[in-house]
């Protein structure tokens, strides 16, 4: 398989993998981070409402009694009895100590408070928002705002009414954050979790990547596997790791060993005898002679066939002839397994390969295996068929396989012509 049909198969996987991954990691964080900010604005909302009431408490502790506007021209605020216009003792102490801002409003108009404009004067005297007014001066409920504009700033602030000791509503009282400052709290304190989910999808992505890698590198295997199966190298040996996992790979990996097993035997072995057919018979060949060529190795080659098959099928029916065709072929392959190999040649001729043998050693073998094929008692219904073969043999030398088996086809009709019966060798490099 090409390097890039493995990219593509990896990258597939990753992408169906990863993907998702990555977006179950946007949902978190989103997710995570949107309650986690609504956790944080929560706390601070109940964190001003404490100042705002911590801070209201210490002005009537510090100056008992009622808010009172005095004056014609020039206007003083009164708490009691106490001028507190210019007293920024409390809500400068609560500042320092709390880092929020505070505004002491009588009715709407700012008297006491620790915001500065842009030149850094104190903003008092400037008036609350209209919807300030309605929903806390006018209203009397004290009010949460996620995005107070304040001096051309978005504060997260905390309005509260400010009553007298005959019920009105003297004034309001504000504690609040700028919003960037709070935000970027927020942010801050979310920086873990995001970290945490970045890290958590890398090392899932790596994991997906190492794990589809292996798995694409055992389908390759297969898929090479498969390859030279199909373009007819029944012999290709699949890499081992694929069947040593214990996984369904590792299934598939011997499930096909054993469709190459059953293609070999269907492709290679004739149904009837079970012997090497016409086609492998070439192939092996081919393959003994080249090695012989390299090495110098003597071999033989012998082609037999059954005397008179032909009276066999019409004496006996061809049920009788399969079963003498499988009997002589059973006694081929024992005797071969020691010199060679035998494979059936077409009809009732059969080829016989010796492999490291010379002409005299295969003839005496073939005069042994003779012996045994007349000695044979086919039994078929209330007869017996005995039978004998004619064989001719020769050695492999320095010419083509065509001639090779020309010559070994030319010894056998010599015998046929002699009698039959009988094993008929030569060696024409002599």
């Amino acid at each position: 398989m090409k390097s890039e049909n493995k990219g593509r198969i990896l990258y597939n996987l990753l992408a169906i993998s990863i993907l998702p991954l990555c977006l179950l990691g946007v949902v978190i964080l989103v997710l995570g981070s949107y309650i986690f900010r609504q956790t944080m604005y929560s706390e601070i909302s109940h964190e001003l409402e404490y100042v705002a009431l911590n801070t209201r408490l210490l002005f009537d502790t510090a100056y008992p009694g009622d808010y009172v506007l005095v004056g014609d021209t020039s206007y003083r605020l009164y708490k009691g009895d106490n001028d507190i216009t210019d007293d920024y003792t409390i809500i400068n102490e609560v500042n320092t100590s709390t880092g929020m801002d505070i505004t002491l409003f009588y009715q709407d108009t700012r008297i006491l408070t620790t915001i500065s404009s842009a030149d850094g004067e104190l903003i008092v005297g400037t008036g609350a928002a209209e919807l300030i007014k309605e929903e806390v001066l006018y209203s009397g409920e004290a009010n949460f705002y996620y995005n107070a504009n304040i001096n051309d700033e978005a504060y997260f602030a905390y309005y509260t009414p400010l009553y007298n000791s005959d019920g009105n509503i003297a004034g309001m009282l504000f504690v609040g954050k700028p919003r960037a400052e709070v935000d970027s709290a927020v942010l801050k304190s979310v920086h873990p979790l995001i970290i945490a989910v970045i890290i958590t999808i890398i090392i899932m992505a790596v994991c997906i990547f190492v794990y589809y890698n292996r798995i694409v590198a055992i389908l390759i295997k297969i898929r090479n596997f498969l390859s030279e199966t199909a373009d007819g190298d029944l012999n290709a040996e699949l890499n081992p790791e694929v069947t040593r996992r214990n996984d369904e790979l590792g299934q598939i990996g011997i499930s096909i060993l054993s469709m190459q097993r059953s293609l070999r035997t269907m492709v290679e072995t004739d149904t009837l005898t079970g012997l090497y057919n016409r086609r492998s018979a070439h192939r092996r060949l081919k393959q003994i002679m080249d090695k012989a060529s390299g090495t110098g190795k003597p071999y033989c080659i012998a082609i037999g066939d059954i005397d008179f098959f032909k009276r066999v099928n019409d004496t006996y029916g061809h049920d009788c002839g399969d079963i003498v065709l499988k009997t002589v072929a059973d006694t081929l392959k024992s005797h071969m397994r020691n010199y060679g190999f035998a494979a059936r040649w077409g009809g009732e001729e059969f080829l016989l390969i010796f492999d490291h043998m010379k002409l005299d050693e295969s003839e005496e073998s073939l005069n042994e295996l003779l012996s045994k094929i007349r000695m044979l008692k086919i039994p078929y219904g209330d007869s017996t068929v005995s039978l004998t073969m004619t064989f001719g043999v020769t050695s492999g030398g320095d010419i083509d396989e065509k001639d090779l088996l020309r010559r070994a086809d030319i010894l056998l009709y010599a015998g046929k012509e002699s009698g039959r019966n009988c094993v008929v060798s030569r060696n024409f490099d002599n």
